[in-house]
């Protein structure tokens, strides 16, 4: 009988729900999510001379942790980059121009400017912990051939503060919105036709 009252106890504290979460700092890491069906095949001609990233966000945080259910002020945490955010992009939007069959590195051909307008990710943490992220992309292409804006959003469900789910979370989340700029009917139309 003392045996199953103290299983039961430790099954309870095991399963019971965080009272508070503690800041995390994550490193970026570009890993593509999306299957290769997912990018667009851009015409043999495409080609860029460069990719240059900025980040212009104006909350450097990448979002918060937080408990379900709790107002204290322990129970929210910031969610902070361990590693440089537009180098991460960097990566990403060049192994997506890669998979999509662009030439970077073509001296004729326009700069690809990319501008992280915002990234935001909660998790929410429970006994697992539910994730969720978003990153919005503005682009031009050239002095003034395109641009655009596109957003991509991922979820994801794991253990709590998981650096892992952070950043498959993340990565597929950019992979989302770089597929949606890639996409564009005026993308197709203007990445062969803009000079640099």
């Amino acid at each position: 009988m003392r045996y199953a009252t103290i299983l039961s106890l430790a099954i309870l504290a095991a399963c019971s729900t965080p009272s508070t979460v503690a800041p995390i700092a994550i490193p970026l890491q570009y890993k593509t999510m999306a299957t290769i069906a997912e990018f667009p095949t851009l015409p043999a001609c495409a080609a860029v001379s460069k990719v240059e990233v900025v980040d212009a966000r104006d909350e450097k945080a990448l979002g918060k942790r937080y408990v379900e259910g709790k107002t204290a002020a322990n129970a929210v945490a910031p969610v902070t980059a361990a590693s440089d955010v537009a180098q991460w992009v960097q990566t990403g939007i060049e192994a997506a121009l890669k998979r999509s069959g662009v030439t970077i590195g073509n001296a004729s051909a326009p700069v690809l400017k990319i501008t992280i307008e915002s990234i935001n990710t909660g998790e929410n943490v429970l006994h697992r912990s539910g994730y969720e992220g978003r990153i919005q992309l503005s682009a031009e292409l050239g002095a003034s051939c395109w641009k655009g804006s596109a957003e991509g959003a991922a979820e994801n469900y794991g253990y709590a503060g998981s650096v892992e789910n952070y950043q498959e979370t993340l990565n597929h989340a950019l992979d989302r919105a770089v597929i949606r700029l890639l996409s564009t009917p005026e993308v197709k139309k203007t990445i062969c036709s803009c000079g640099g």
